[in-house]
């Protein structure tokens, strides 16, 4: 397989498993909401359980995945040349970005 075929492929299972896991979020944001208006207190006590976790860094992870491979892809189509420095910033800035969204999920615990 190519690699422009790879990428294509791949944005379009990530956007398939951030359909699904935003599916979720919002299900379980309104299904298990118990008040009409969600409180600080409510918010922290899920940022606690190991789903609620799982499921903000998958969305995290699957989240920035595609919205740098779009970017890439976009980049690729404008003409860039040098396609593995192109690559490398945008490795580099979405561990960044990992990082900083990692610590705000886990600063609750």
């Amino acid at each position: 397989m190519r690699v422009n075929a790879i990428t294509w492929l791949f944005q379009r299972i990530s956007a398939a498993v951030l359909l699904v896991l935003l599916g979720v979020h919002l299900w379980l944001i309104y299904m298990t909401n118990t008040s009409e208006v969600i409180s600080f207190a409510e918010a922290k006590a899920r940022m606690v359980s190991a789903p609620f976790i799982t499921l903000y860094v998958l969305l995290l992870l699957f989240g920035l995945f595609h919205a740098l491979n779009g970017l890439y892809t976009v980049m690729v189509d404008m003409g860039i040349k040098p396609r593995k420095t192109a690559i490398g910033v945008l490795l580099a800035v979405g561990l960044g970005l990992f990082g900083i969204g990692l610590i705000s999920i886990i600063q609750f615990m």
